[in-house]
C-alpha cells in the first residue's frame, strides 16, 4: 500500500523540479543538486500546497460556498504573518498593475483613434 502511494506521488511530482533546483542553487547548493534532495523538497512543497488548499476548502465549506476564494487562503495563513503579508502585497500589486494596464489601454485607444482621424483628414485633402 505504501509503495502505491509513493508511486502515485512520484507520478504527479516533477511539477516544481526546475524551480526547486533553482532555489536550492540560490540558497547555496551546487549547480546540480542531488536528485533525492530535489525530490524530497518537492514532496514537502507539494504536501504544503495540498494542505493549504484543503484548509482553504474547509473554510469555504464552513461558509457554505463551493468555490475557494483568496480570503479563504488568507484565513488559512492568518497565523503566519510573513506569508499573509506577502499575499496582501501581491494582491495590492496585482490591483495596481490592472489599473495601470486599464489606464494605458484607455489612453492608447484615444491616441490611436486620434491618429487614425488625423490620417483620414489628410487623405481627404
Amino acid at each position: 500500500m505504501a509503495e502505491s502511494l509513493i508511486g502515485k506521488r512520484r507520478k504527479r511530482a516533477n511539477l516544481f523540479t526546475n524551480d526547486v533546483r533553482a532555489l536550492m542553487y540560490a540558497f547555496g547548493d551546487s549547480v546540480n543538486p542531488e536528485r533525492e534532495s530535489v525530490a524530497c523538497l518537492e514532496d514537502i512543497l507539494t504536501d504544503y500546497i495540498v494542505d493549504m488548499c484543503h484548509e482553504a476548502a474547509r473554510m469555504a465549506k464552513t461558509t457554505n460556498r463551493n468555490k475557494v476564494k483568496v480570503d479563504d487562503f488568507k484565513f488559512a495563513l492568518r497565523r503566519d504573518y510573513r506569508k499573509l503579508g506577502r499575499v496582501e502585497e501581491l494582491q495590492r500589486l496585482s490591483k495596481e498593475i490592472h489599473e495601470a494596464r486599464k489606464t494605458f489601454d484607455d489612453s492608447e485607444g484615444k491616441s490611436l483613434s486620434k491618429s487614425v482621424n488625423d490620417k483620414e483628414k489628410k487623405t481627404e485633402r
